[in-house]
């Protein structure tokens, strides 16, 4: 039963989130990568606590009984390489007949090239350690995202679950997930005290153009931390291989390809250079030492997990580049956030041509009014819907920039009560001034002219 329900659960499985605020290529780091870093842990935890990581031949007769405690001796302790291949009764270092160490203890403590083989017994907790290395970027954008308030899953749900619905319910919930936007929008792009002068103003639009103001009322807040994030993600792939040429001690860069080189020179198809299967241990027990061959069977799953590890590294790293490359392009060019809106703005007339409203354009739509913070979003909303959701979402957040800024220009008009003729029969109408007695045109509605400063923007 425990085997039929886990085959049923296999097509359950997926490699990626099912909402989500990042991309595949976030995705891949923080997501697949995690999975297969744990995968790996509980592979090599498994053979070294419940199967055999090392086998050790004892040859002493006096020494048979202790087979057990001598492999755990030895996987605890230092293992070498043969100094020769072709001599095999070739040792590191003599060993003393009187008490069985070092024949010279100084001379092997300072000596470093001796072949030890130290990385085999923290495989486990390397693993583990990638794991989280690569989810802690993940981790910051998380905690950055709940903070700004965008409130993405409950979006993408409220969308997904009115696909089907009738035309008002569906008009209802796009103007309510409009309405979350623009209200996103004011709260995420108040200026700050300083930047309520004309100065001001001027200089906050200065640092939005390079991305110098990251503050959460920026407007650039939630875009600059994905870049940083997506920025950590590259760090981080880097910093991998630097990590294992330290810990494996050797050069780990150019690994993959030295392991094919080896795969094809050798007919065995297995690489002892890097991953030796035999290494010789110093045991010494109670005035006692000799030196005892060692098979690291452990050593034959590590070099196939390594190599798999490299190849899957340089895909991250070159994948993880030009996601990072295609985000600054999309954030730092306003013409690619142009482009993007245009193309679902495009359905908003019949005829296919843009909308316009006086002054008010795309170009303004997507810089007054969006912002990086507004067009990052749709970004990202677009990743987790269609074209058809998108466009009817757009849609609706442009006819809202619209009424906002109708509302703004245009207030409600004033009633002016109008004088009683009783109160004013004893003057004069032929004694009244002239410019002050058109009252309809004092009461002509007038636009009320804005600063371009003065928008949510």
């Amino acid at each position: 039963m425990k085997m039929e329900s886990l085959v049923s659960s296999l097509p359950n499985l997926r490699i990626r989130e099912k909402i989500r605020d990042d991309d595949t290529v976030d995705q891949l780091h923080h997501y697949v990568t995690v999975y297969m870093f744990a995968s790996f842990a509980i592979i090599i935890g498994l053979k070294e606590y419940m199967g055999a990581p090392l086998d050790c031949w004892v040859t002493s007769q006096n020494w048979k009984h202790f087979q057990d405690h001598v492999n755990t001796y030895c996987w605890t302790h230092k293992l070498y390489r043969y100094p020769d291949k072709d001599n095999m009764s070739k040792v590191p270092y003599d060993l003393d007949p009187l008490h069985g160490g070092p024949l010279n203890a100084t001379l092997v403590k300072e000596s470093n090239d001796l072949g030890e083989i130290n990385f085999y017994r923290w495989i486990t907790v390397i693993f583990l350690v990638q794991a989280f290395m690569f989810k802690f970027p993940n981790v910051i954008w998380n905690e950055c995202n709940e903070y700004s308030g965008t409130q993405i899953e409950k979006m993408v749900t409220m969308i997904s679950d009115s696909s089907f619905d009738t035309t008002e319910k569906k008009n209802t919930v796009f103007a309510s997930v409009a309405e979350f936007l623009e209200t996103w929008l004011k709260i995420n792009r108040k200026p700050f005290w300083f930047m309520k002068s004309r100065v001001g103003r001027q200089t906050k639009k200065i640092l939005q153009h390079w991305m110098l103001c990251m503050g959460a009322n920026t407007g650039n807040y939630l875009s600059t931390m994905y870049l940083v994030v997506k920025a950590l993600f590259l760090f981080n792939v880097i910093f991998q291989f630097l990590m294992l040429t330290a810990f494996l001690d050797f050069n780990y860069w150019h690994y993959g390809i030295r392991a094919l080189q080896i795969y094809y020179k050798t007919q065995e198809r297995k690489d002892i250079t890097h991953f030796p299967r035999v290494a010789l241990c110093h045991f010494q027990a109670r005035g006692q030492g000799t030196w005892i061959q060692c098979l690291l069977t452990i050593n034959m799953l590590l070099e196939k997990l390594f190599v798999v590890e490299w190849f899957w590294l340089f895909v991250l790293l070159a994948l993880t580049i030009y996601s990072l490359i295609k985000w600054l392009t999309r954030i730092l060019r306003t013409e690619m956030s142009i482009q993007f809106i245009i193309k679902y703005l495009s359905v908003f007339n019949d005829d296919g041509t843009l909308p316009q409203d006086g002054k008010r354009t795309v170009l303004t739509f997507v810089r007054d009014y969006l912002g990086n913070d507004g067009v990052f979003l749709l970004r990202i909303l677009a990743l987790n819907t269609n074209d058809v959701v998108m466009s009817e979402l757009i849609c609706n957040v442009w006819k809202r920039y619209i009424d906002y800024h109708n509302k703004a220009a245009w207030p409600e008009p004033v009633v002016v009560k109008e004088p009683d003729p009783s109160e004013n029969m004893g003057v004069d109408a032929m004694e009244m001034d002239p410019l002050t007695s058109n009252t309809d045109k004092d009461l002509e509605k007038v636009p009320v002219l804005l600063n371009n400063d003065e928008h949510i923007a």
